[in-house]
């Protein structure tokens, strides 16, 4: 599969899940991961696709994934998410001509007690692949959550792929 069609794919799993949830599910806390709900994980996720696709058309891309929005309605409100997720999804598909190797900088912390943003050199596709993979990263965290409260999903939800391959040799 082509990198855009896994990140379709990544979103579109978000909001299979988001619509299969009972309504009680999605902001309930999480006994084992205080203070996390599958809302909070959700709304991680989709907004480390948005800070990479926020820098689309400018003429140097710097992408700094902590500055991201908390508190917002689609942590609590399951048909914002969706529809937050639909908009990410017609983005995703409007900007499949980027090459993947664009070049883009990363602008992190590295260490909770040093202010400096460091800058590291990347690729557009490389991140993209990121945001995916950390998706995948908090699935795995929505599935424990869900475990949690006796709601069962599909035995590949938050599985990397290279698990899923290793487990299918």
């Amino acid at each position: 599969m082509h990198l855009y069609d896994v990140a379709d794919h990544n979103v579109q799993q978000a909001m299979q899940l988001i619509a299969f949830l009972p309504e009680a599910a999605y902001t309930h806390p999480s006994k084992v991961m205080p203070y996390s709900t599958i809302g909070k994980h959700v709304r991680h996720a989709y907004d480390h696709f948005v800070l990479l696709l926020k820098q689309i058309g400018k003429p140097h891309w710097t992408i700094d994934y902590d500055v991201r929005q908390r508190n917002t309605p689609m942590e609590v409100n399951r048909l914002a998410a969706i529809e937050q997720l639909e908009e990410l999804q017609m983005r995703l598909k409007e900007i499949r001509e980027i090459p993947l190797e664009t070049p883009v900088t990363l602008s992190a912390s590295i260490d909770a007690h040093d202010p400096t943003k460091y800058p590291f050199s990347s690729t557009f596709g490389r991140e993209l692949w990121y945001c995916v993979m950390h998706a995948v990263h908090h699935f795995a965290s929505i599935k424990a959550i869900c475990i949690e409260q006796g709601l069962d999903l599909p035995q590949d939800f938050g599985l990397a792929p290279s698990t899923i391959l290793s487990h299918s040799a």
